[in-house]
């Protein structure tokens, strides 16, 4: 796959015929890492510390030279949900964020859920955070994307004995996902191993998901 032409721009340049494509989860799971390998450009800052880097909103937009869609794609790189406690914080940041696409009348085509798979479990389930976003988004733009992937991080950490683990720890998350409320989501995990051609087969798994 070659190099996609990419670019930081702000929200106000967005064209309405993009895929907008929010990628979301907790501080360190690899969201801002996710963007910059599908951009092919360290647009973003990215965090090695337990305090988030991003703290704010911000977008990428991607156009993929070899794919026969014209359309762009724009990720939106999301603050991490670290704790109850901060969610009013990261609720205040999206709430800004939604009514400025809600001003431009842009749409929010679906969303990637980001997990370290080297945690032994999700220590904040990812309903809730959905439940939230789905709140925000039927308040200020009437509709909540049904586009939703569970992306897996962190797979080339630990030996071969530890692979294992992850992979059954894989399993248990199928399950998880698979028991979330029927067409609130896609119900599919995906792996992310750092490389450009595995963040573009998810974005384009979730594209697919608009001609089904």
């Amino acid at each position: 796959m070659g190099a996609a032409i990419s670019r930081r721009l702000p929200v106000e340049s967005i064209d309405e015929n993009c895929y907008i494509i929010a990628v979301v989860g907790q501080t360190g799971v690899g969201k801002s890492t996710f963007i910059n390998t599908a951009a092919g450009n360290d647009f973003l800052k990215v965090g090695h510390g337990l305090k988030p880097d991003t703290r704010q909103v911000d977008y990428v937009e991607c156009y993929d030279p070899e794919s026969h869609d014209e359309r762009k794609v724009v990720f939106v790189d999301t603050p991490g949900f670290d704790s109850e406690k901060e969610d009013s914080v990261i609720e205040k940041k999206l709430k800004s964020w939604l009514r400025k696409v809600s001003s431009k009348k842009l749409k929010i085509f679906g969303i990637l859920y980001l997990h370290r798979i080297t945690d032994p479990k999700l220590s904040s389930p990812p309903i809730r955070h959905l439940t939230l976003l789905r709140t925000l988004c039927e308040e200020s733009i009437k509709g909540f994307p049904k586009r939703v992937i569970l992306v897996t991080t962190m797979w080339g950490k630990g030996n071969s004995a530890q692979q294992s683990v992850y992979e059954k720890r894989e399993e248990e998350l199928q399950k998880y996902w698979d028991g979330l409320p029927s067409g609130s989501v896609v119900s599919e995990i995906m792996r992310f191993d750092k490389t450009t051609e595995s963040a573009w087969k998810i974005v384009f798994t979730l594209r697919r998901t608009e001609e089904d």
